[in-house]
């Protein structure tokens, strides 16, 4: 492993293939606690998100969106999503946020999956019990 760095850009990450679909994989080694730029450099959230009724979002595009009961927080716009919106779950994940702006959980290798706890994500228990399966 080279020296991790403690930064991240727009290739930092790259959608590929993954045990549940489609993930986000590390381009480079990364060092604990570094920042991981994951939904772009905008840090006026309402570009990058919406809060949308839930009937208005098709059944198809719902399951990249955090359930709110009534309501789905949703990408700000499903055809240009940030690559953050295909994060996966795990019970075991190297990535965490605070006040959702994402970090190293540990030292992720290059090729490394970035996986986080679905969990953390503030949805009602009925919305999380089909996908915190594994």
């Amino acid at each position: 492993m080279s020296e991790p760095t403690r930064f991240t850009n727009e290739f930092s990450f790259i959608l590929k293939p993954a045990k549940h679909g489609i993930g986000v994989f590390a381009v480079h080694d990364i060092a604990k606690g570094a920042y991981l730029r994951l939904f772009g450099d905008n840090k006026d959230d309402e570009h990058n998100t919406r809060l949308r009724n839930k009937k208005d979002v098709p059944p198809a595009f719902r399951e990249y969106c955090a359930d709110r009961g009534d309501t789905l927080w949703c990408p700000g716009d499903f055809g240009v999503m940030p690559i953050g919106w295909y994060l996966n779950h795990s019970k075991s994940p190297n990535a965490f946020h605070k006040n959702y702006h994402w970090y190293a959980a540990y030292d992720i290798a290059a090729g490394e999956e970035i996986l986080i706890d679905y969990n953390t994500l503030e949805e009602p228990e009925e919305a999380r019990k089909d996908y915190y399966k594994s």
